[in-house]
């Protein structure tokens, strides 16, 4: 079972966009369906994760958040814990405030 979700991001390189989070596992380990929630568009996907292991998990998506930032909520099967973050879907390495 998944103990703890941290690390939620929004990646966009221009062509391709992606979210992903660090899921930590409990002793029980094993496959584990990650649903991603992005604006109300929710994907899942499966992550073997080790007995007491934590992985990063990503998914692709093509939600957009027109320009400002947008709810994005990722939980997993059978387990209480959730993570829930205001993400900029669409802000590419080079737009002002990036950095890049």
């Amino acid at each position: 079972m998944i103990t703890e979700f941290g690390n939620l991001q929004s990646f966009n390189d221009g062509q391709a966009k992606s979210v992903s989070v660090v899921a930590a596992e409990d002793a029980s380990g094993g496959m584990e369906t990650i649903n991603f929630d992005i604006n109300g568009t929710v994907i899942p996907v499966q992550a073997n994760i080790p007995s007491n292991g934590i992985q990063l998990v990503k998914v692709t998506h093509t939600v957009s958040s027109n320009g400002g930032k947008v709810p994005v909520q990722v939980s997993a099967a059978g387990s209480p814990k959730t993570l829930t973050q205001l993400l900029d879907l669409d802000r590419i390495p080079g737009d002002p405030g990036t950095g890049s």
